[in-house]
């Protein structure tokens, strides 16, 4: 009798819109490569950059496709989007990738539909605070089911190289998502990024495992404003890094000859 209970609540949970505003999801993100051809462009990109370990580029690989956990908290109007790390016990195999996120945090504020993420550049710590973007979300009347919730489908064109594919569970009214994704009638629980110049990476699939109410859940802190700078500022510093280094390659490799 409570087993049959507890199917019932459940299944009530899934059938009846949500409008609790501290929920806690689990998402899972997948990367879709080709690797050879994903092998051959990191090895132009790295031309010059010494010797090598054999192995460098396979392992680079595999840490990229390995399905990587994640979790957005929602509490009233914030809501954090943050991985979740896993402790590596397999000696020999310490092996992580740096793309500028400083703690792989985002946070998003609705009410003001503003973001911001730590990032690192060089050694320094920045900020990033800016406006999350408008997306021009084309929905459809296609549906499907996600962990047992009724999701409907969404597309966006983000730019000339990028698209999205979204589902959205119209059921749990709240407009956010994975990542900076937000703005649909609806929390997304899987989206499709792909981009047409992807040198070797063909799309990432983001998929929730669970969606479930945090009654208790903790208010969520903001990050600290300090070194706070806009994302046209931060691509800009990241450029100017960029082609400093590849100036002291340069450099390095003239003064051996």
């Amino acid at each position: 009798m409570k087993k049959l209970l507890t199917i019932i609540a459940y299944c009530t949970f899934l059938s009846t819109s949500i409008y609790a505003q501290k929920l806690e999801i689990k998402y899972q993100e997948i990367l879709n490569v080709n690797k050879d051809k994903l092998k051959e462009n990191m090895k132009l990109e790295s031309s010059g950059s010494g010797n090598l370990p054999s192995d460098f580029f396979d392992n680079i690989i595999k840490s990229m496709i390995e399905p990587k956990d994640f979790t957005l908290s929602i509490y009233d109007n914030l809501s954090i989007y943050k991985k979740v790390e896993k402790i590596n016990n397999k000696q020999g195999s310490n092996f992580s990738i740096s793309f500028g996120d400083a703690d792989n945090s985002i946070y998003k504020d609705s009410s003001t539909k503003e973001y911001s993420k730590n990032v690192s550049l060089m050694d320094k710590s920045y900020l990033i605070k800016d406006k999350l973007t408008d997306y021009k979300w084309k929905l459809t009347r296609e549906t499907k089911k996600i962990i047992g919730f009724d999701v409907k489908k969404a597309t966006s064109i983000i730019d000339s190289t990028t698209s999205v594919v979204a589902w959205y569970a119209p059921n749990i009214t709240v407009k956010d998502g994975p990542k900076m994704y937000n703005g649909l009638p609806g929390l997304i629980l899987e989206l499709e990024i792909k981009e047409s110049e992807n040198k070797g990476i063909d799309s990432s699939i983001i998929r929730a495992t669970e969606v479930k109410e945090v009654p208790d859940m903790k208010p969520i802190d903001k990050p600290k404003e300090k070194n706070v700078i806009t994302d046209k500022e931060y691509n800009e510093l990241s450029k100017k890094e960029i082609e400093r280094y590849k100036s002291m390659k340069t450099e390095s490799v003239d003064k051996k000859d």
